[in-house]
């Protein structure tokens, strides 16, 4: 999509000599086809043109969701003379309520937005240039309010070469499914985007995730690509609208190496003139970019910053942001920018999925795995088949905050302290968990260890250890040093689920894999735990769910599996159709172990290096051990790759279907192996 012209084809307007408006041409919006327009105001320093010199600058100023012209941002004419630059207020796609809140489309949130706001400053930098007139190229700087706050870091990330400093006031981080779909958390902000993929509203991965700015994956392209803008983001600490997305991005940034300087506005802040609020209004949003920015933007400071390096208009390339789906990519070739949308090519099928070595080549070419590097190329078709059966693994804008709630502490023998607690799962589900801690971990950071339960009514209440059997592995371990950590399975113990797809997940398996992704983010944040050391084990149910999270949980040092497994070919297929699971096995695939893409030897072998242990009972009537066996011969040829053999382990327990003693010890001694030092 896009103009596809030159810039010398396109019908640009000349800048105004005196302050007005002028309108550009845009790229074109898909939900509504054809040529679209959009109005930029200028002011200068003093209201004309004949006022820019050598030091004035150019300044982006954007309106807020649903507003028109400069509507809660900054005033462009007060910027214009306070910071000696060129102000744009930029009326970008959907701007006013009519498209932005009324309309039926969905809100673009960003993405054409920013785009929009690029051209208007590509406009002046371009004429400016072309006239030879001389101007501060270092000095271009954007500030917007709430939706106008959003627009101005998607600016910068559609732009990461270009900006010298912005100023974020409110704004929204991402496009977060409560804002999408108007959930309740969104506090009545609704985006209209919607989950049905026939839908023409309908929100792809890969359109969630350009639009997220704290993505972490795109952080890290702009750091690669030299990004040096100075990024303030200013948030009163009572915003119930983006506090929480605003401190993960300042995180997400600041482990990036981004410039950002957060300003968490306090009650002690509130001064009346220029903070009103610790909520979303904040205060004056003209006088704001100044307070917590002046010295870095106004032209005769001795801080003055000022960019050395080219802008992206000025580079002519391409910026790509890889997503699960594909790539978004800004082209700079025509000077201005032009987005578009790149999908990935799909994951070629494998016939046999115990020939691990096989690589499908995109040209059609087959060839056996001799490396590593090899082997990777196979392993990135893995999750995609496990996905087609599973459903999408969600994206990195799916977060939210964890929100933990400690629901009682119970202090036990030997110094352990367990914690009942509740979590924020996703947009509409909280996940009830057991978080034992022991008494060592005031003396140093321990190692910690995700222990998911088996089919047992009363969930994680089992692992626990708070009824009698044998399985109680969360309070084991712990007794052992461990810090541990037990959630329930969806629809157990606490839990409520009902597996409707307005939650968004295709399957049971795949909500269980994101609980327990976002369990061992808590676990990450916890002081008493060592996040470079974490492991993951289960029993039965248990064991499989601690392999499904752990091939998509690169964070999950270690794995052990008892009785949680044998390969589809030897197994009861209709058993892993229920809602609980994986119905697609049964409805798209037929309950067809040659149809269903993706199989257990993949699994395994997609943990390399990471050392893994099976214990799988020799009587074990639900998962056949010699299947078992024949994932493992299949699976070890990779460990050999990587030169880790001997971190592929089985072991089998004489009996049925358990988790005994002689295996538990096995299974206890492999994790001191791995993660004690």
């Amino acid at each position: 999509m896009g103009l596809g012209l030159s810039a010398a084809e396109v019908p640009w307007p000349k800048l105004p000599e005196r302050d007005g408006p002028v309108v550009i041409p845009a790229q074109e919006w898909p939900a509504r086809p054809g040529a679209r327009e959009v109005r930029v105001l200028i002011s200068y320093p003093d209201g004309t043109r004949g006022s820019i010199r050598p030091r004035t600058g150019i300044f982006l100023t954007l309106h807020n969701w649903g507003g028109t012209d400069c509507a809660g941002t900054a005033n462009p004419v007060a910027l214009a003379r306070e910071f000696n630059c060129v102000a744009l207020c930029v009326n970008y796609l959907q701007s006013g309520p009519k498209d932005s809140i009324e309309g039926p489309e969905p809100y673009d949130f960003g993405w054409l937005q920013g785009l929009d706001a690029l051209r208007a400053l590509w406009l002046v930098f371009h004429e400016l240039d072309s006239a030879k007139i001389p101007f501060a190229r270092g000095r271009l700087f954007a500030t917007g309010g709430s939706g106008g706050g959003n627009v101005t870091l998607m600016a910068n990330k559609l732009a990461p070469r270009t900006f010298t400093a912005v100023v974020d006031m409110c704004g929204m981080k991402k496009l977060s499914d409560a804002l999408a779909y108007n959930l309740p958390a969104a506090n009545g902000l609704n985006a209209r985007w919607s989950r049905e993929p026939a839908s023409a509203s309908f929100l792809t991965a890969g359109a969630q995730e350009i639009r997220f700015v704290g993505h972490p994956a795109h952080l890290a392209e702009m750091k690669r690509l030299g990004s040096t803008a100075k990024i303030f983001s200013v948030h009163g600490l009572d915003d119930k609208t983006c506090l929480g997305d605003g401190q993960e991005m300042a995180a997400n940034m600041m482990r990036a190496g981004l410039d950002i300087m957060p300003v968490w506005v306090t009650k002690e802040m509130v001064d009346g003139k220029v903070f009103t609020t610790t909520g979303h209004a904040l205060g004056n949003r003209t006088l704001i970019p100044g307070h917590v920015a002046g010295k870095f933007l106004r032209a005769d400071s001795a801080d003055a910053l000022e960019r050395k390096t080219l802008t992206d208009f000025e580079r002519r390339e391409d910026i790509r942001y890889p997503t699960t789906d594909g790539a978004f990519v800004i082209s700079y070739a025509r000077g201005f920018p032009v987005g578009r949308f790149e999908p990935a090519p799909g994951a070629p099928s494998y016939p046999d999925r115990f020939d691990v070595l096989r690589v499908n080549g995109t040209d059609g070419k087959i060839t056996s795995a001799k490396s590593v590097a090899d082997w990777e190329s196979r392993r990135r078709h893995i999750l995609p088949a496990l996905e087609r059966v599973m459903g999408t693994f969600p994206n990195p804008a799916k977060r939210v905050a964890l929100d933990v709630k400690v629901l009682e502490e119970v202090k036990l023998e030997g110094g352990l302290l367990r914690r009942k607690l509740t979590y924020q799962s996703d947009a509409t589900d909280r996940v009830a968990a057991y978080l034992f801690l022991p008494e060592a971990t005031a003396k140093a950071k321990l190692p910690a260890v995700l222990c998911l339960h088996q089919t047992a009514r009363l969930g994680k209440a089992e692992s626990a250890g708070l009824v009698e059997n044998p399985k109680q592995y969360a309070l084991h371990l712990a007794q052992r040093g461990y810090v541990t950590f037990a959630p329930d399975y969806p629809s157990f113990g606490d839990s409520k689920y009902d597996f409707h797809p307005r939650h968004g997940y295709a399957s049971g398996t795949m909500k269980a894999i994101w609980d327990n992704v976002r369990a061992v983010d808590l676990l990450e944040s916890l002081p008493e735990v060592d996040a470079a050391r974490l492991g993951v084990i289960g029993h039965s149910l248990g064991g499989h769910n601690a392999m499904f999270t752990a091939v998509f949980e690169p964070r999950l040092r270690v794995i052990v599996s008892s009785c949680g497994f044998t390969t589809f070919r030897k197994d009861d297929l209709p058993s892993w159709t229920g809602k609980v699971y994986m119905p697609r096995i049964a409805g798209e695939f037929g309950n067809d172990a040659a149809k269903v893409p993706f199989d257990f030897p993949e699994i395994v072998a997609a943990f390399a290096p990471r050392p893994f242990l099976t214990c799988s009972a020799e009587g074990d009537s639900d998962f056949d051990v010699s299947g078992v066996r024949d994932v493992l011969e299949a699976a070890r040829k990779v460990y050999e790759l990587h030169g880790r053999a001997g971190d592929l382990v089985g072991y089998y327990p004489k009996g049925p279907h358990a988790f005994p003693e002689d295996a538990r010890k096995v299974a206890y001694n492999f994790l001191d192996q791995h993660l004690r030092r």
